[in-house]
């Protein structure tokens, strides 16, 4: 793991460990309510940085960092739904996906019976964004591994959260505005693959607003995390920024 000492609220400092490897988060105690809304940005950048890293899939047994328990399966409610992460029974701190961060901190959200019918026209196979298995529309709108249901980075819950940290942190320019960060996403283009049926396909956006199937063949042959497509399209927005 990687240790990062990130904005606290009011004063000080978190101290996080971070495995790209693993793609999680190490908390100790109370860590991750206790983010500034800067260091929640700065862990969205650090996810973005590290999104085409190899991947290895999580233990069977995770220890605690900090008194080798063994971690336990936990669930917390946000304002975007449940999210999920594993925490230390004597209390010392929890390990979060990357991807149940997100959730966490309210970027992501689940895809609408209407917006998988909408996808499931274009895009056969998308790959699950907790465990990375793929998922087939045709016959699931949830995992058959890990049974996370298909979800993908807001919109609406950017330019929410933005907002929230603007507000929250006006003591630094924090990077683009909020209606930036809607636009971004709102322009994710789905990537080429090397099966011809996949060229021109459209953006995600339109997938999800009812665009139809215009400039793309129906029923494309993609394995696509649409998690990772929102990143990586306001990953690149706070790049530009800089």
């Amino acid at each position: 793991m990687q240790t990062r000492d990130l904005e606290q609220n009011y004063h000080g400092a978190v101290r996080v460990e971070l495995c790209f490897v693993c793609a999680g988060i190490w908390f100790d105690h109370l860590g991750s309510v206790q983010l500034a809304p800067a260091a929640v940005i700065e862990l969205f950048k650090e996810i973005h940085s590290h999104l085409n890293d190899a991947r290895r899939p999580v233990a069977n047994r995770l220890p605690c960092p900090r008194c080798g328990e063994a971690l336990a399966l936990g669930y917390d409610l946000s304002k975007a739904g449940k999210f999920s992460y594993y925490r230390c029974p004597r209390g010392d701190g929890r390990y979060t996906p990357f991807f149940q961060f997100l959730r966490e901190k309210q970027f992501v959200r689940d895809l609408t019976s209407a917006e998988v019918q909408r996808v499931r026209a274009q895009v056969r196979q998308i790959r699950c964004s907790e465990c990375g298995a793929p998922i087939d529309l045709e016959q699931s709108s949830q995992c058959k591994y890990c049974h996370a249901p298909v979800s993908f980075l807001d919109p609406e819950a950017v330019e929410r959260a933005a907002r929230m940290w603007s507000s929250a942190d006006n003591r630094r320019h924090l990077g683009p505005n909020p209606e930036a960060l809607g636009n971004a996403l709102m322009a994710i283009q789905l990537p080429h693959t090397n099966q011809p049926s996949a060229s021109g396909v459209r953006a995600l956006a339109n997938l999800l607003d009812g665009g139809g199937n215009r400039g793309a063949g129906a029923g494309a042959e993609l394995t696509l995390d649409l998690v990772a497509l929102g990143v990586r399209a306001i990953g690149r927005l706070f790049a530009a920024d800089r």
